[in-house]
């Protein structure tokens, strides 16, 4: 049987927002705790999209593609990084309209 660990997140907020958040979770059916832990996680996914995902114009992606097909030599700090990098390889998806890398 899996067990998940939980931990504990403690805030302090003013009683005007605890208020607030309280009537919204009512709203929506759910705990105050499962409410804030929603927001905040999907607040989150936000943030790591903004900042894992852009959007090319088509001769920002022709360019990115013909270094792709014919990149330079790496010189020394490039072999750099790529010895201390930890990084995950990169998704490349093509749309009909947009070029989206993630």
């Amino acid at each position: 049987m899996n067990t998940i660990s939980l931990e504990r997140i403690e805030i302090q907020i003013p009683s005007d927002v605890k208020q607030v958040l309280s009537k919204a979770a009512e709203i929506n059916g759910s705990t105050l705790s499962a409410f804030l832990m929603s927001a905040a996680v999907e607040k989150a996914r936000d943030v790591l999209q903004a900042h894992q995902h852009f959007e090319l114009s088509e001769t920002e992606w022709q360019f990115f593609m013909s270094v792709l097909e014919t990149p330079p030599e790496p010189n020394n700090y490039l072999k750099a990084a790529w010895d201390d990098s930890d990084e995950e390889y990169t998704l490349v998806e093509v749309t009909e309209q947009k070029h989206s890398i993630y």
